[in-house]
């Protein structure tokens, strides 16, 4: 089943985390970048929109996510790299439901990558956003598993409050990144070592929701799922908090961090064209 109604980080963090991206860009392509700033991290979220308009950005959805334990076991080395080969070994229908974010990644990876060698600077700034959108919804733990939910668990409901509420309530004045940008040559493997890392952490957040949900008595359990109810400034959001609150901020730090090596990269693969001046 696709996760139709994730939203990754929330509007507000996926803008965060490309501007905070664009911040970390060494000259000439952060000068260009940082003159864009605003449209970069507004348009973060755009893939999100997409995905609501389903006439025009029918198969946007598997975009943002991939459920790689039903692909393989973690650390997921059998799951192919090259495109080919993942549909040759799973189907496309498997993968439309089991999530498609490595090669999503890929795709507008090199779209980056031809816009920047053929000057197309102007357009290249959504491609740059939403690319940072894809390579930040993989931070996320949950657009790894298949229990992107906590449904299978007894946590229905954790996605959202997890990396979307939690995050509007407690962290976004949290994030204070740094560090040295990455090269890499194959934005797909890259991508799965994002993926990799990630994983991991379900299980902290899955036991940190757990005792959240004892905040709140048995019969109302169910609003936590229930995206019609809002939960900001309750007991529940605090306990995820103070759980996981320094595990959501890392996983948003390295988010900034892995969007600007993916900009720098493309830049890089394309033969570090000299950016417009304005």
């Amino acid at each position: 089943m696709t996760h139709q109604w994730a939203y990754g980080w929330g509007y507000t963090a996926h803008r965060l985390i490309n501007r905070e991206a664009v911040n970390l860009l060494n000259f000439p392509l952060g000068e260009f970048f940082s003159g864009h700033i605003n449209y970069i991290s507004e348009h973060a979220v755009d893939p999100d929109l997409w995905k609501i308009d389903k006439e025009n950005h029918p198969n946007e959805s598997p975009g943002h996510f991939i459920d790689a334990d039903l692909f393989d076991d973690h650390p997921f080395k059998k799951i192919p790299r090259k495109w080919e080969d993942v549909v040759n070994k799973y189907g496309e229908k498997k993968l439309d439901s089991w999530g498609t974010a490595p090669w999503r990644i890929e795709e507008y990876y090199y779209r980056l990558v031809r816009q920047f060698r053929d000057g197309e600077w102007i357009k290249a700034r959504l491609t740059a956003a939403a690319l940072g959108h894809y390579v930040s919804d993989i931070h996320v733990p949950f657009h790894t598993c298949e229990n992107y939910n906590g449904q299978l668990t007894g946590n229905k409901g954790v996605h959202k409050r997890w990396e979307s509420n939690m995050v509007e309530e407690f962290l976004l004045d949290a994030m204070n990144t740094s560090g040295r940008l990455i090269g890499f040559d194959d934005p797909v493997s890259q991508a799965f070592l994002i993926v990799e890392e990630s994983f991991p952490h379900v299980s902290t957040i899955l036991a940190a929701e757990t005792k959240a949900r004892e905040t709140i008595p048995v019969q109302s359990r169910s609003t936590i799922s229930d995206w019609k109810v809002s939960m900001f400034g309750s007991e529940y959001i605090r306990v995820l908090y103070d759980e996981t609150g320094v595990l959501a901020v890392s996983r948003m730090e390295m988010a900034s961090l892995r969007v600007a090596s993916y900009w720098h990269s493309a830049w890089v693969a394309a033969g570090k064209p000299s950016p417009p001046t304005r």
